[in-house]
This record gives structure tokens, C-alpha cells and sequence, in this order.
């Protein structure tokens, strides 16, 4: 079976993990990142996740978008990982842990059900370093 990733720029070799993007974004037809979450783009968001998976010989197979910063139910990510868990996909990717969840009760619960659902959490790009 070939695997192709969504991203132009992947991983070349011939082993190889899959795993999903998340991303956020103000809303619909507005690329920007939620004001609260942060300041890349989807664009920007995009290029982090693939040359982080790149580097972890990780095919990206699926990108889930989350639109708004409202507290609580987020429909994406919900999407996102039960298509992970239903596939056996092992790695989500975000472009710093901000985009998962900003509010820290948020991020516990995400980190919470990522851990039980076997699910391994990789940022992209290093909170404490500005790219």
C-alpha cells in the first residue's frame, strides 16, 4: 500500500508513521490564528507541521481545522481524534501547543483524552522560540 501525504513537503523515506494535522483559525475564509491562540496563519501553521513531521519520518494523512476560540466542544478536534482512534493514527500535530488549547483546564482535558485514546501530542515549533 502507498500512503501520500497532504503536504508538499513530507517524508521521503521508505518507512514511515502517519499522523493528522490540527489547526486553527478565526473562522471560515479568514486564515488567521484566533487572536487569543496566536499568530500564524493557516499557511504558516502548515509549513511548521510539515517539516516537523518530515523531521519525525511522519506522513501527514488528514487536517482537521478548528474555527473560533470558544471554550469547551471543539467539533475538530473531536473530529480529529476519533479518526485517529478509529485508524490507529498515532501522532497529532499542532504548530505549538497554544493552537491545541490556550486555557490550561482546556489543555488538560485535550492532553487527558489524547493520553487515554493513545494518542502522542508533537508541536511543531518550540513556544519559547519565535519563528
Amino acid at each position: 500500500m502507498h500512503i501520500t501525504s497532504i503536504y508538499k513537503e513530507h517524508y521521503l523515506g521508505e518507512t514511515y508513521r502517519t499522523g493528522v494535522a490540527y489547526l486553527r483559525a478565526r473562522r471560515e475564509g479568514d486564515g488567521r490564528a484566533p487572536r487569543r491562540v496566536g499568530t500564524y496563519s493557516l499557511a504558516r501553521q502548515r509549513e511548521f507541521i510539515a517539516k516537523a513531521a518530515r523531521a519525525k519520518g511522519v506522513i501527514i494523512i488528514a487536517e482537521y481545522i478548528e474555527y473560533g476560540d470558544r471554550e469547551g466542544y471543539r467539533p475538530a478536534f473531536t473530529s480529529a481524534v476519533t479518526f485517529m482512534s478509529e485508524t490507529g493514527v498515532p501522532d497529532l500535530f499542532v504548530a505549538r501547543e497554544e493552537y491545541l488549547a490556550r486555557r490550561p483546564s482546556d489543555f488538560r482535558l485535550f492532553m487527558r483524552l489524547l493520553i487515554d485514546s493513545q494518542i502522542t501530542l508533537n508541536p511543531a515549533t518550540d513556544r519559547k522560540r519565535q519563528h
